[in-house]
């Protein structure tokens, strides 16, 4: 499978993964402006990335992609978690992967998570305890992207009351992920059993969602090249749109799909974590390509 999957870093330098994107996540277009911008050249990795699919499915990127079963109700699901559509008339099983509690209970026993738990608004005594023990939880939404119900709890009094309804939540132990006064995360890409690639994200916010790109640097020490860096912006058509949307882009995917800015320096990471990423990022893809999704739990959005 192609995912897209992120990672935090606490300060004792420890990936924690946050979440695994299907379908054609960005990454790819990411990474080949980080490399372009730092190391003055651009990248293979769109040449990579069809050279594996060809060796691994017996077919180009874009006849893989349009294979997948769950393809066709992929893309009105994606529309309806942002908000821009309709809620879908069929879900395809493969869609559960999109529930961040089944990713939870899927991968926390393989991989390192942040501990997590379901969000009940009428059990305010357990999330209190949760609260208590950790001192400050993230509420996110179960499915959606773009940091959208994003929230940073450090007082119950911040946590809804009412049911979320089919955007239910979860609460999850904070990370602190930072490097200078950014926070930080990578994206890194995994396909057909390889690593394909990783960059960071930057930000002032409190989540680094689509923030500053930066080219990762596999090195001796962990921190930014410079911590008072220019950067270049670019505004043109992803690599993933011409797959994924062919002629006609949602609109309001503007800023996602074309524009980026990118850091003039490199964000880097000790060599042992740097490993350590790549194979976590194997591992994960390796274990979804081995799912069987019509085994999985209902997710939130099925009712």
């Amino acid at each position: 499978m192609y995912l897209g999957i992120d990672f935090l870093i606490d300060i004792r330098l420890r990936p924690y993964l946050i979440e695994v994107n299907v379908g054609l996540p960005g990454g790819a277009q990411e990474y080949h402006l980080t490399h372009l911008v730092k190391l003055g050249e651009p990248s293979d990795i769109f040449s990579r990335i069809e050279e594996t699919s060809w060796k691994v499915y017996g077919r180009g990127l874009q006849e893989y992609l349009n294979s997948l079963p769950l393809i066709e109700s992929l893309k009105p699901f994606k529309l309806w978690m942002d908000g821009m559509g309709p809620y879908p008339q069929r879900f395809h099983p493969g869609l559960r992967l999109e529930d961040k509690w089944t990713q939870y209970r899927l991968l926390s026993p393989l991989v390192l998570m942040p501990e997590t738990a379901l969000y009940d608004p009428l059990d305010r005594e357990k999330a209190q305890g949760f609260l208590t023990r950790r001192g400050r939880l993230v509420l996110k939404r179960r499915v959606g992207r773009g940091g959208r119900g994003f929230q940073v709890v450090t007082d119950l009094n911040a946590l809804p009351y009412v049911s979320t309804g089919s955007h239910a939540c979860l609460l999850q132990e904070y990370i602190e992920s930072r490097v200078d006064t950014y926070a930080l995360s990578i994206r890194s890409v995994a396909f057909g059993g390889e690593f394909m690639c990783m960059y960071a994200n930057l930000s002032q916010r409190s989540f680094s969602n689509h923030g500053i790109l930066a080219f990762v640097s596999e090195g001796d020490r962990f921190g930014l090249g410079e911590g008072d860096f220019e950067t270049a912006c670019f505004d043109q058509r992803s690599w993933e749109a011409e797959l994924w949307f062919g002629p006609h882009d949602p609109h309001y995917l503007r800023h996602n799909l074309y524009e980026d800015e990118v850091a003039r320096t490199a964000f880097c990471v000790p060599g042992s974590l740097y490993r350590r990423i790549k194979e976590t990022s194997v591992t994960i893809e390796r274990f979804y390509e081995g799912i069987d999704v019509s085994r999985l739990p209902r997710a939130c959005f099925e009712g």
